[in-house]
Formats: structure tokens, C-alpha cells, sequence
């Protein structure tokens, strides 16, 4: 069924083309070469298909590699220099033999490489059909891109698998070329229905998990106001729901800072606080006036990030004692030292040892992860008030599949504490989201999954690839109510708000309008989870009310004066309060 399903979408996406010119592009695809494609590494194989009529490549798993991109191949490409915005089409007859996962299916990661940084990947992930099927995947540059950089990549190191691929191309189309122009394979997701079980399931979670009950008694000089209506709203939920920041943008933007202070409670910096930003002493008096303000107004700051154990991370002056285990360490500690003591206060919890799954620098150099440890213990230590987190990626996104590196990181987590008892308090998961977008069973499944280790759960870097807005919305939808209705999550944070160049993330766009994840994230927030009440006051001056745990409003008439203020309604709190008018 679910292949009928995505046939049919992908019907529609293509009549939808017909009826308009698709532009025309031009091939940069080397097609002779195509024949001598290989892989990178022994657990798998590529080979070329003698008896087709077209030319066909195998491409098999053999046995999963420990990295997804252990198993790569890159098409031969006549390369130049494009400038960011232009327009990419791969596409490729594809259909799969063999696969590991119950849809049947073998995956398949398509990347356009812009830069010799991994951060600059633009990314599709498709699950391959069972019969022949066109795949047509578009991408638009977000930087420019010299010749030498420039590649696609395909990255097949999943669970074991094949597939064929024919009529294989590549094309680039001219400047001003549209992305939404170009012909695209839909892109869906199981549970996005609209009577999806799962959704009620969650609902019905988030309504035990996330709500309580409380009573007010009003009373004034100690006697109790009866019959009187009373105004509620909730104004901001005790849930942390955050966004990444800069701390420029805090102290010289106040338009954007405002903007985010009217949706967020809780932040992060992108990189003020990590120690190339900290190692320039002219840039901390700007980052902890910004701590400062950020506290001031009642934003929680976490604390991102202590250690980042790949040396492109680290100061030049770490770089330069590559080969020296002691001085690196002396100068990480001392800018461990250095940023927890003039912290202090000011942040909530850290990051403190960032993606160790793929950044092993220190731990080669050092011969173990003795000091990740160490960085864990002091935190422990030194800034005892500050909760203590992980930080991974690849947990959740790419289809939530990489059962491998899942239960490295859990692992990994038991690890550290087994080392320095309770030393990690929280267990980050970025979900960054590709293509290839995570069923929300999926999400619950593996929220559950590290739910066992018995600690609160961050979603620390949500964002999306996927620019179309009608699935960039629901999915945000989708995957922020799976996250709130697990008990184990405590804070949800967007790794930007403002849509920028990478357009990862558009809760605003940049001339203030709201964008199709900010459309997501206001109509949970701000409608569905959000609480409004009018009710009256009894003889007693009580009034009974449920509601979304937070801080609230309330206003009301009191002797001709309307009278306002505010109340919290928090899990462990006295079922009764009183409001002295």
C-alpha cells in the first residue's frame, strides 16, 4: 500500500509539470565513465550490468560500515565553478533487490558537495521502490562553489542491501532557474495521515503529561471574593521551547530580539560560547554582556559547547600541539577553568562534550576517552548548579535507521557515568532532518529507546532540508507534537529562528513574516497548546480551572477596579493558591 501511495503522489507531482515548460538543462554528467564507478570500502561492491540494454550499476551492501558514508561512490562529473543559487538536478532510474528493512526498500543518500565542510552538504535521502521508478532530486546552491569542491556523492552504508540505477544524470540548469521550476520526487512519510493512530495516542499524552489542575481563591483583606468573573490566559508555557541565537543579534538587532523573546523561553548560543569565539578576549565582553541581558529577561541559556573533540574545532593553538597529548589538554582545561568560572550564574546547563560518535581527534591522540570524562567531571566540580548534557547527531534523522550509531551513543552515555558517577544529567539529540524524514512512530520509538537511561531528553538542533512549505510545516508539526508528548523531553530547540542563506529553519523569514515551520510551531503553541479561561469566583472565592502547566495572566473586576496579575501552574505545586487582591 505504501508503495500505491507514493506512486500516486509522485502521478501528481509530474502531471502538475506537464501542464507547465520544464527548463531545460545541461548535462555535466561524464556518462562514459559511469562504467568504472566504485566504492571506498571492502563491505561493499559496485558493479556494471553487461547484458542491459542501457547501462546499469549494483550497488551492495555487503555488510553495514561503521559511518553511513563508508560506502560511497562519487559520479564523474565535468566540474566548474558555479555561484550559490544556481540549480542542480540529479536524477536516475533506480529499483531494489535486496533490503534489510520490513517497507522492502534500500536507501539511498544523494549529496551535492559545495565546500571541503561537511556543514555545506546539501542532502536527499530516498527509500528506493521495489519496481523501476524514476527519482528526479533537485538542489539549489547556498554558497558559491569552485570546481574543485564540487561533487555528488551517493552514500549507500545502511543496513545490508542492493539496488540498480540506470539513465543516470546530472544537469545544471542557467542562473535565475527556479527551484520549484525543476520536477521533484514527492516526498512523504508514514504517519502523515490525518487520522494516523499515532497522533491521538499522542495527544492523549500530552493532554496527562503536560496539564494539571489548580484552584485560585481570590480573597481581599483576607476575605474571600465570591461571585466574580476572572479573565486566564496562559502566557508562556513552563515547558522550554528555544531557539539558537548570536549574540550580536541579542545586543545590536533589538527588532530580531524582540521578535524572539515573543516566542521563546529558552536559548542557546550558536558560537559565542565555544573556545575558538572565547579564545578572542575582545569577543567575551560582547558574549557575557549578552548572558546578562539574556538573564535579565528571563531566557534560560544553555551552554554550547565545553569540548569539541576534532581539532578543525579548536584553536589554532591546539592545532599546533596536535601530537602533544599534555598541552592540548592544559589548554582545553584551562578554557574549561576560564568559561565555567565566568559563566557562573548565567547558564542553565552545557553541552559538554559535542558529536565524539565522528570527532576522535583527542581520543586517537590520547589513546581512550579518559578526557571526555575528565571534562564531564569538571563541570561536576567546578559549576556543580549546572546540569550536565550530551550532544549527538545522526540519532534521529537520515530516517531514524542508523541503529548502529544509536546504541554507540547509548553506550557511549553509560560510559561516561559508569567513569564519573551522575556525570551526565541530560542526553542531546540535534535532529537535523533530511529528506528521508523520520516517522513519528519512528521518533517515539528511539525517544523511548534512550528514555531508559533514566534521563530528561533534549531536542537541541531541530531543523528541516526540505523547503517545500506544505511538508516543512506539517512535519514540524508532526515531529514537535511527538516530542512533547514524550515524558522524557524536556526542551525543544530550533537551531536558528530567522531564516538565513541555509534555510534550514524559517520560524520568521527575514521581513518578519511568519514562515511554514514558524506556522507550525504558533498554530501548537499558540492555539492547540494554549490554555483560556472565563470563569467565576463560588461563595467561597474559589475557581477550579485546567490547563497547560506555565505562567499565567488573569484580570478581573473587583469593586469597580479591574485587577490583574499573575499565577504559576506547575506539576508538584499546592492544588490551592491564593491570590491576594
Amino acid at each position: 500500500m505504501k508503495h500505491i501511495i507514493l506512486y500516486f503522489l509522485i502521478l501528481l507531482n509530474f502531471s502538475a509539470f506537464a501542464q507547465q515548460t520544464v527548463p531545460e538543462g545541461r548535462s555535466i554528467l561524464k556518462a562514459e565513465r559511469l562504467q568504472f564507478l566504485k566504492n571506498n570500502n571492502k563491505e561493499g561492491n559496485v558493479s556494471v550490468a553487461e547484458d542491459a540494454d542501457t547501462l546499469e550499476v549494483l550497488f551492495e551492501t555487503i555488510e553495514q560500515p561503521k559511518f553511513i558514508y563508508n560506502l560511497a561512490s562519487r559520479l564523474p562529473l565535468e566540474t566548474e565553478n558555479f555561484k550559490a543559487g544556481r540549480v542542480f538536478l540529479v536524477s536516475f532510474d533506480a529499483l531494489t533487490e535486496k533490503s534489510s528493512e520490513e517497507t522492502g526498500e534500500a536507501k539511498l543518500l544523494i549529496q551535492l558537495k559545495q565546500s571541503d565542510s561537511y556543514k555545506d552538504n546539501l542532502e536527499h535521502s530516498i527509500n528506493i521502490s521495489s519496481h523501476w521508478q524514476r527519482y528526479y532530486l533537485p538542489f539549489e546552491s547556498t554558497r558559491n562553489i569552485s570546481k574543485d569542491d564540487l561533487a555528488v556523492v551517493l552514500q549507500y552504508g545502511f543496513s545490508p542491501q542492493s539496488f540498480r540505477l540506470k539513465n543516470i544524470n546530472v544537469e545544471v540548469f542557467d542562473p535565475g532557474t527556479a527551484l520549484s521550476a525543476l520536477p521533484k520526487t514527492a516526498i512523504t512519510y508514514a504517519g502523515m495521515e490525518a487520522d494516523a493512530a499515532w497522533r491521538k495516542a499522542a495527544n492523549d499524552r500530552i493532554e496527562r503529561i503536560r496539564k494539571g489542575h489548580f484552584q485560585l481563591k481570590f480573597t481581599k483583606d483576607g476575605k474571600p471574593v465570591p461571585a466574580t468573573d476572572v479573565e486566564i490566559s496562559l502566557v508562556r508555557h513552563a515547558f522550554p521551547f528555544g531557539a539558537m541565537l548570536h549574540a550580536d543579534s541579542v545586543l545590536n538587532n533589538p527588532q530580531l530580539y524582540d521578535r524572539f523573546k515573543d516566542a521563546f523561553s529558552l536559548t542557546v548560543l550558536g558560537n559565542d560560547l565555544k573556545i575558538k569565539r572565547w579564545a578572542r578576549k575582545s569577543s567575551r565582553k560582547n558574549t557575557l554582556n549578552t548572558l546578562t541581558l539574556l538573564n535579565q529577561d528571563g531566557i534560560t541559556v544553555k551552554g554550547h559547547v565545553l569540548m569539541w573533540p576534532g581539532f578543525q574545532y579548536n584553536t589554532d593553538e591546539v592545532k599546533a600541539n596536535k601530537n602533544n597529548p599534555e598541552a592540548v589538554k592544559k589548554i582545553v582545561r584551562e578554557h574549561m577553568y576560564s568559561i565555567l568560572d565566568a559563566t557562573k550564574v548565567k547558564i542553565s546547563h552545557w553541552d559538554v562534550v559535542n558529536e565524539t560518535y565522528t570527532n576522535k581527534d583527542f581520543q586517537n591522540l590520547m589513546g581512550g576517552e579518559d578526557f571526555l570524562y575528565e571534562a564531564f567531571e569538571i563541570v561536576k566540580e567546578r559549576a556543580p548548579e549546572v546540569r550536565r548534557f550530551t550532544n549527538e547527531y545522526g540519532i534521529i534523522s537520515k530516517g531514524g535507521i542508523d541503529e548502529q550509531k544509536q546504541k554507540w551513543y547509548y553506550e557511549y552515555i553509560r560510559r561516561v557515568d559508569a567513569h564519573v558517577p551522575g556525570a551526565v544529567q541530560g542526553v542531546g539529540i540535534q535532529s537535523h532532518m533530511g529528506s528521508d524524514l523520520t516517522p513519528p512512530e519512528k521518533v517515539l520509538s528511539i525517544l523511548s529507546y534512550y528514555a531508559t537511561l533514566g534521563k530528561p531528553i533534549s531536542i537541541s538542533e531541530f531543523t528541516m532540508d526540505v523547503q517545500e512549505p506544505e511538508i516543512r510545516e506539517q512535519y514540524t508539526r508532526d515531529f514537535m507534537r511527538a516530542a512533547f508528548s514524550h515524558p522524557n523531553v524536556s526542551e525543544f530547540m530550533f537551531w536558528g529562528f530567522e531564516e538565513d542563506d541555509n534555510r534550514k529553519v524559517d520560524i520568521y523569514k527575514q521581513d518578519g513574516s511568519v514562515g511554514a515551520m514558524g506556522k507550525a510551531y504558533f498554530s501548537l503553541i499558540r492555539e492547540e497548546w494554549h490554555t483560556e479561561l472565563k470563569a467565576k469566583t463560588n461563595a467561597e472565592g474559589l475557581l477550579d480551572g485546567r490547563g497547560f502547566y506555565g505562567l499565567y495572566f488573569f484580570k478581573l473586576k473587583h469593586n469597580g477596579k479591574e485587577l490583574i496579575g499573575t499565577f504559576k501552574n506547575l506539576p508538584g505545586m499546592p492544588k490551592e493558591l491564593e491570590i491576594q487582591l
